[in-house]
């Protein structure tokens, strides 16, 4: 499960990322407006919404593409994400079920992010 990371690691982390994620003409991913990605906004309500579900035990979060940018050969991707269940299905695959609304297109950084520290 997830683990607290100091916020000093977060931020080289977080930097590396960054640095290897803004080559023009590489393997960038770019908000709607062309900006290097660095990550997402996910807002109290629809966390709060996902988690009033009393099954659940966390959240799946998935990445796919961008919707304005279908079918478009661009890096513009975004987040969907859900409600995640144990999966008590006799001999199951995976260890959740995603569950109720899905919530996506999350506002990205920048610029709806602040920093680390």
């Amino acid at each position: 499960m997830g683990s607290i990371i100091d916020p000093g690691s977060a931020q080289s982390l977080i930097q590396e990322y960054q640095q290897q994620n803004s080559a023009p003409g590489g393997p960038a991913i770019i908000t709607p407006d062309s900006s290097f990605l660095n990550g997402y906004f996910l807002d109290r309500g629809s966390l709060e919404a996902i988690l009033s579900n009393p099954n659940a035990v966390g959240v799946s979060v998935y990445l796919a593409k961008h919707p304005d940018f279908v079918g478009a050969g661009t890096h513009q991707f975004t987040l969907m994400y859900v409600a995640a269940e144990p999966n008590t299905a006799p001999g199951a695959l995976t260890p959740y079920v995603s569950t109720g609304d899905v919530y996506g297109d999350p506002p990205p950084c920048p610029p709806h992010c602040g920093s680390i520290g």
